[in-house]
């Protein structure tokens, strides 16, 4: 897939029309990334500058190239690169962070039995440390000097190291001085070095200087008004100690390739892998990032269930939705900015949005742009290692004996908890009430089957006229050679 098709990109169009005519958020750009990396579809709406709710004088519709805060976004590359440093080495994830900055050790911790802080904890947000926004948000100036005194003078703590997700800026500043003193350079060059400038991400730094004036947008704050006049141009802060954990500026463009990058590690997208990624950082590592370690809070619906599973990893969120199924992402606030980078895990196909307001819904529009994609076909893929050899011939073996119910291939294909969790006569019974039901018969056509994991797979069936579905399930055992552990029918009643 090089590009979406005009119906499905005037979808995705209308929902950042419609954010910016609601006054939602100043302006936006976005895109969508396709599994190799490349834009299929990308746009902008709003302007890149508001006064007194009118597009400022030389103000422009932000676009794929026009440059931006990412904010917390920033947070992935802190983590990559203590990976990379790890990969090398050069350090330990479960090193005491006191060995890097002796000031951590001084720190009072809220319990006797508290396990030091490791660079493993802050990585996964779990050093328990306060939650630290927004006040961290206006912290990014804070010299080296002056957050190791902060340090030295103490930290609140909200859990026990090691029990609980607490979001914390705090923890990626330490990592960022922790680069520092392992790599003998700042963070900043320690970054730009080792993945910047390889994955020519020429627009993305931690300092304006380098960077295109004509195209940088400026960020706004929310006022209490509803209107065009609730945004309000923000200052920009100074580069220091605290733009680990949020100073990237970047564009849609260069994120992209960042996306890439990070979702080429997992095996969906494997084949299409640019080896020069894992001289970067080892595909191990990138995969190491995007495993949830941390449970968070989420959202619960009416009905009293959570709305999806939501775990910390290292400088990325791990999403499991109920439709969607395994997305990674990572959002960004900032004074004056709002962004969001994710994924779908499976088929790799990721969407990025970065608004010039704070509080802007790019979270939600986001997930809304992957639905639209899911709904339209758009995000197949099948995760994990491909189908074994053994289940490709089990898989025949399956539809050859609940077609004809014949004893020799049973005799060559059960495992032998077959027979004693269900008899064959049994078997045969099942399948002739599961026909009844359907109005399916599995003498004849079968559709494609559905890879669940390389020893999983399951049949789904066309529905017959308003009669329920059928689905075919086959479970291979866990031998090099397989033979089947389960083969079940399953009536679908919606």
């Amino acid at each position: 897939m090089s590009e979406l098709s005009p119906e499905i990109s005037e979808r995705i169009d209308a929902l950042f029309r419609e954010a910016v005519s609601s006054h939602a958020t100043s302006g936006l750009a976005y895109g969508v990334v396709g599994a190799d990396g490349s834009l299929l579809h990308s746009g902008g709406a709003g302007h890149s500058q508001l006064v007194a709710g009118e597009p400022a004088a030389g103000a422009f519709v932000p676009g794929k190239d026009s440059i931006s805060r990412i904010a917390s976004m920033s947070k992935s590359f802190i983590a990559a690169s203590i990976l990379k440093l790890r990969d090398e080495g050069r350090l330990r994830l479960d090193d005491p962070v006191s060995n890097y900055l002796p000031e951590v050790g001084t720190l009072a911790l809220p319990s006797e039995d508290s396990p030091a802080l490791t660079l493993r904890l802050l990585l996964t947000m779990s050093a328990g440390l306060v939650t630290d926004n927004p006040w961290g948000d206006r912290q990014e100036a804070m010299t080296a000097q002056a957050f190791r005194e902060m340090i030295a003078g103490g930290l609140g703590f909200m859990s026990v190291p090691g029990t609980a997700f607490e979001y914390s800026n705090a923890s990626y500043v330490m990592l960022g001085q922790v680069i520092g003193e392992v790599a003998g350079v700042g963070y900043e060059d320690y970054v730009r070095e080792s993945f910047l400038r390889p994955l020519g991400m020429n627009d993305t730094d931690y300092e304006r200087t380098g960077l295109d004036p004509e195209r940088i947008v400026t960020g706004h704050r929310l006022n209490e008004r509803e209107d065009a006049l609730r945004f309000e141009p923000v200052e920009f802060d100074s580069p220091g100690v605290y733009g680990a954990m949020a100073g990237l500026y970047s564009t849609v463009a260069d994120v992209s390739r960042w996306v890439r990058f990070l979702s080429s590690a997992n095996a969906a997208t494997s084949e299409h892998e640019d080896a020069g990624y894992a001289k970067l950082l080892s595909r191990a590592s990138r995969r190491e990032m995007q495993q949830g370690y941390r449970l968070q809070r989420t959202p619960v619906t009416r009905e009293g269930q959570f709305d999806r599973l939501r775990a910390y990893g290292m400088g990325l969120v791990v999403e499991e939705f109920p439709l969607l199924g395994g997305v990674i992402s990572h959002s960004g606030g900032y004074p004056g900015f709002g962004s969001f980078m994710c994924w779908h895990r499976d088929s790799g196909i990721g969407v990025i949005v970065l608004a010039n307001s704070k509080y802007a819904p790019a979270p939600k529009l986001s997930y809304e742009v992957l639905e639209v994609l899911r709904q339209e076909g758009q995000l197949r893929g099948s995760a994990g290692l491909p189908l074994a050899e053994g289940t490709k011939r089990g898989m025949a073996a399956a539809i050859a004996y609940l077609r004809s119910g014949d004893a020799a291939v049973a005799d060559e294909w059960f495992s032998d908890n077959m027979d004693l969790d269900v008899s064959r006569e049994e078997r045969m019974r099942r399948r002739a009430v599961a026909e009844e039901r359907t109005g399916v018969s599995l003498d004849g056509e079968w559709p494609e089957p559905t890879v669940l994991t390389p020893f999983e797979v399951r049949w789904d069936f066309p529905r017959v006229a308003d009669k329920p579905g059928l689905r075919v399930h086959l479970l291979m055992d866990p031998r090099v050679q397989p033979l089947m552990q389960s083969l079940t029918l399953i009536t679908l009643s919606d």
